[in-house]
């Protein structure tokens, strides 16, 4: 089975089991629909990101191999359909990206690739658990502080790690140096697969912006509501003691 059938299967079963769980539990209904995906998606890459830190020699084998042979992993057929549990699909995942778009993500004598990850699953995938456990007990204000934790964290992380790498990619010393072995492009084009990026910069500040704006909206409603409701009791009062 090739890599880009796991791929999709991966994000099939994905889609039908949030899809589900949020049918047999009404609470998680009132959650915004693109940010309760998004909040599934986030735990599933903690899961992913557990296992590439426990198993970081093997990813990285596999990403030099990959190089070596020139290949990518969507297009291999040696997979079958175990690979895609998230903790085997880690393994494909990880070395793909580390041979084709981050290659600290090989290093051996440098951590910061793994602390990102480390640090996404610790703060935003544990904070991401939480938000949607909070929101099944029916405790809203700490499903928010939870759900702000988690995308606060999450945009942080993902802004510094890309100010990171385009800084590295200028640097002679560093493995992403863009070069003719290792070319970048103008826009990341010669290393596609850096644009999945963009989904961990856009739905943290969607989701921050969209909570935000609702809960201006909600207290102007409110403020509107009592404001309307004390006028009709002003006009309830005879003249002579508004005057008084």
């Amino acid at each position: 089975m090739k890599g880009y059938i796991i791929g999709l299967l991966e994000i099939l079963l994905f889609l039908i089991g949030a899809f589900s769980f949020r049918k047999c539990f009404t609470q998680l209904q009132s959650i915004n629909k693109a940010t309760y995906y998004w909040i599934m998606m986030t735990v599933l890459t903690g899961i992913w990101e557990i296992a590439f830190l426990c198993n970081y020699n093997n990813v990285s084998n596999m990403a030099q191999e990959l190089i070596t042979t020139n290949q990518h992993v969507w297009t291999k057929a040696d997979y079958d359909i175990s690979d895609v549990l998230p903790w085997k699909l880690s393994y494909i995942f990880y070395s793909e990206y580390g041979a084709w778009a981050d290659r600290e993500y090989m290093s051996h004598t440098n951590d910061w690739s793994r602390i990102i990850e480390a640090s996404h699953c610790s703060q935003c995938a544990f904070f991401a658990l939480f938000a949607i456990l909070f929101k099944l007990w029916g405790n809203h204000n700490n499903f928010l502080i939870a759900l702000s934790a988690a995308m606060g964290t999450q945009l942080m992380n993902s802004f510094l790690y890309m100010c990171a790498y385009f800084i590295q990619e200028r640097e002679q010393e560093s493995p992403n140096y863009n070069n003719a072995t290792f070319p970048a492009g103008d826009f990341l084009e010669k290393r596609l697969f850096m644009w999945v990026n963009i989904f961990w910069l856009v739905m943290p500040f969607f989701t921050i912006a969209y909570y935000l704006l609702s809960n201006i909206i909600r207290s102007n409603r409110i403020m509107n509501y009592l404001l309307d409701d004390y006028n009709k009791e002003i006009k309830k009062l005879p003249d002579d003691v508004l005057l008084f």
